[in-house]
């Protein structure tokens, strides 16, 4: 082989190995031009995801502080009532335990009844109760003939029987 020979044998292994070189350089580019691409697409999916998540929880953040509102007007409302009430809380607790003891009660206001002690007939105008925390009683306020109101327990009275 000759110097020329050789020399252009070298120049050909140069070529290519720096074609091949330029080859595999430009097929990493290319992946890696690629790959970047890929995940630039992938960023801005995740993205118009995150953006319509961020939407639906400023849409759910509006209601929830509307009805926040109302519930506060509501509550505001019923506060200035609670708060005219509250001084006479134990007149309402009076009265829902009188009407409950009532409810069961044979005897209403406005009904004539015999006292068993003397046979006399009054008539009913109210029922009277009373106690603490550990007990009550019940009495019956009652007019005889005279216009005397007296009081009397459900066991000091009766009927009066039809005519």
């Amino acid at each position: 082989m000759s110097l020329v020979d050789k020399i252009k044998e070298v120049k050909r292994k140069w070529i290519l190995s720096v074609s091949f070189i330029v080859i595999v350089l430009g097929g990493i580019i290319f992946l890696l031009f690629r790959n970047i691409d890929e995940s630039n697409r992938l960023r801005k999916k995740q993205a118009e995801e995150l953006q319509e998540k961020i939407e639906l929880l400023n849409s759910s953040l509006n209601e929830l502080s509307q009805s926040n509102r109302q519930l506060k007007k509501s509550r505001d409302s019923l506060q200035r009532n609670v708060t005219y009430m509250w001084p006479m809380r134990s007149l309402v607790y009076n009265a829902k335990l009188r009407d409950r003891v009532a409810d069961g009660m044979d005897f209403k206001p406005g009904q004539a009844v015999r006292v068993k002690a003397d046979s006399s007939i009054v008539v009913i105008t109210e029922y009277v109760v009373g106690g603490n925390a550990y007990n009550y009683y019940v009495h019956f306020r009652a007019r005889n003939r005279k216009g005397d109101f007296q009081e009397f327990s459900p066991y000091e009275i009766e009927a009066v029987p039809a005519r």
